[in-house]
């Protein structure tokens, strides 16, 4: 239920986020105010936005905004951060390396945890340095992680047919479809690899291949198991 509430909301978060882009494009092209040329390439359009709050907004408004945005960034990296340590900790750690730590090491282990994954966060970011796009470096990674629970997800809540082998084959070829899309996306012609589709529909055809591979799969005869 929080998941499908999780989904519902992101809409229309979403295009409040996009309004923003629309409405930055209408202020400018209306003639209220001009965008420097070295703004006007499309591939300086992430850069949009904070140049309108330092040029256009009253003197202390881009401060507090400055200071919100990197409020909002800290929280939302700190509560990820604890909640990936925590999902180690319990899911990994207590059942495949100590079943019963003490309280002491298991926080050693939360530190160790944290570090590790700031660590490769901080690797991430300093490789999309030269992303041109933050809005399309993020929707290719959502393609690529989120295809796949995606399908399971809806494997396991629209059918009643399911089993846990048809489940696995399933994600095998959702795998292989979003693999196949996501690398052919990097060449400069990805027809030559049969891949005509734009890197945006990653998420769909990994989604759409886990769940009719895995449902007619579960179709075959057999014992079910839906565990």
């Amino acid at each position: 239920r929080s998941a499908l509430s999780g989904g519902l909301l992101y809409i229309p978060v979403s295009l409040l986020f996009l309004f923003i882009g629309t409405a930055l494009y209408s202020y400018f092209t209306s003639g209220a105010a001009t965008l420097p040329a070295e703004l006007q390439d499309l591939d300086k359009a992430d850069q949009v936005f904070p140049y309108f709050i330092v040029s256009q907004l009253p003197k202390g408004v881009p401060g507090l905004l400055i200071a919100s945005i990197f409020a909002a960034g800290m929280s939302t990296i700190s509560t990820s951060f604890n909640s990936a340590a925590t999902v180690f900790l319990t899911d990994y750690y207590r059942k495949f390396m100590k079943r019963d730590p003490s309280e002491k090491e298991s926080m050693k282990v939360l530190y160790l945890t944290t570090v590790v994954i700031t660590l490769l966060a901080i690797t991430v970011a300093l490789a999309m340095i030269n992303v041109k796009s933050a809005l399309d470096a993020w929707w290719k990674l959502a393609s690529i992680f989120s295809g796949g629970m995606l399908g399971l997800f809806l494997l396991g809540a629209f059918t009643r047919r399911s089993k846990s082998n048809g489940a696995v084959i399933g994600v095998i070829c959702g795998i292989a479809v979003i693999a196949w899309m996501s690398l052919s996306s990097l060449s400069e012609d990805p027809s030559r690899y049969g891949n005509i589709f734009h890197s945006y529909l990653t998420i769909v055809f990994g989604t759409v291949a886990i769940f009719l591979m895995g449902f007619l799969t579960s179709l075959l005869p057999g014992r079910a198991n839906r565990q």
